[in-house]
């Protein structure tokens, strides 16, 4: 999963070590927090997808290619030797060439899925798990339950977990199906990413803006789409990393700062807001890391995202998105298996907020799918 709101680059290294460091009794990460020691190891492939042909919504996955040049960047300043494979339909093809990777191998896998085929990502991660080899992330069963919303939701309340309210639609003679909360309401793809086909018009307030706008999502997104109650307060997301001196380490949050925006623009992060740098509505949401906050809310949206990751069974590392709703209590929106990894990115910003440089984030990435348990077909 991508996303590609953040601040500035880390800076790589190339040292051979790191000091470790300590962690609180709950697991939180201390002054000092541990860090994977760099070590030479096995070699390591890097999977990816190519952006497919130019188009606006398409950026995201473009992305991907800057991600690419970083990560392996920091491998090879550990001293891995690193090869790079593009991964492009069909998915036989695909198949055949993730089967020539050797088993002594470790996958960094950075791919996204195939263009305009957002399951494929689930797909790919099928395969790795069938060949056993050692791949970086989360697991298959988790990206797809990252992937489908409303699984999602199923999952985290099954676990006693707050997400938001939501009722999903798969064609248009759900449109009649009762909401169970008031309006205004927003609207998204139920099983997409990236932030594929969200606009300020997402938003609507009232029953006839909600028909004509869900029949157009409906047409463009025929898996279906998602309702939701608008949640009028404040929101965050925060990485989750897995490390395999602490277990899984929640990072400083971010808080996505609206302030700025337009009184006509809603506070919701559109397409434009993460993947248009240039654009108004890109310069005017930043994130700020760490959240500007009560510690007491900060102390919860770490407590819930480490839960969640728990809850859908991630590994690697995970970014969990959350908001408050008008009385101030916490829903999860959406969990991201295998968010934006690259050094802009939310998740760098918030690992440097520990002191991490970007060597270590991949290192403990890394370090993870190395050391950790090998996912479970």
């Amino acid at each position: 999963m991508v996303e590609q709101r953040g601040g500035g680059p880390l800076q790589h290294s190339g040292a051979t070590s790191v000091s470790h460091g300590s962690t609180t009794a709950d697991g939180e990460p201390g002054a000092h927090p541990m860090r994977a020691v760099r070590r030479k190891g096995a070699s390591v492939v890097i999977i990816h997808n190519t952006g497919g042909e130019a188009c606006v919504e398409q950026a995201a996955e473009e992305e991907i290619l800057l991600t690419l040049a970083a990560v392996s960047d920091a491998l090879e300043g550990m001293g891995r030797a690193v090869r790079i494979m593009t991964l492009e339909p069909p998915l036989s093809e695909t198949a055949r060439l993730l089967e020539g990777i050797p088993g002594d191998a470790v996958v960094f896998n950075l791919f996204e899925g195939f263009p305009g085929d957002p399951p494929s990502e689930v797909q790919v991660g099928l395969l790795l798990e069938s060949l056993r080899l050692r791949a970086t992330g989360c697991p298959p069963l988790s990206m797809h339950l990252g992937l489908n919303k409303d699984l999602c939701k199923e999952v985290l309340s099954s676990r006693g977990l707050p997400p938001s309210p939501g009722v999903a639609l798969r064609s248009k003679a759900d449109l009649g199906r009762p909401l169970h909360f008031p309006f205004p309401v927003f609207m998204k793809p139920v099983a997409d990413d990236a932030s594929h086909g969200i606009g300020p018009e997402n938003l609507v307030r009232e029953a006839g803006a909600y028909s004509l706008k869900a029949g157009d999502l409906l047409d463009r997104f025929p898996s279906g789409i998602l309702v939701e109650p608008f949640l009028s307060g404040r929101e965050f997301n925060c990485g989750v990393i897995e490390s395999m001196e602490d277990g899984p380490l929640a990072f400083p949050p971010s808080l996505v700062d609206y302030s700025a925006l337009p009184e006509e623009h809603p506070p919701v992060l559109t397409f434009a807001a993460k993947w248009q740098p240039g654009t108004p509505v890109f310069d005017l949401t930043p994130t700020i890391c760490p959240a500007p906050v009560e510690a007491s809310t900060v102390e919860r949206v770490r407590t819930l995202s480490r839960e969640a990751f728990h809850a859908l069974r991630c590994r690697g590392y995970a970014r969990i998105d959350l908001r408050e709703d008008g009385k101030g209590n916490l829903h999860i929106l959406e969990v991201n298996p295998n968010p934006d990894i690259s050094p802009t990115a939310g998740l760098a910003k918030q690992a440097r907020a520990l002191g991490w440089d970007y060597a270590d984030l991949v290192c403990t990435v890394l370090d993870a799918a190395e050391r950790g348990p090998r996912w479970i077909p």
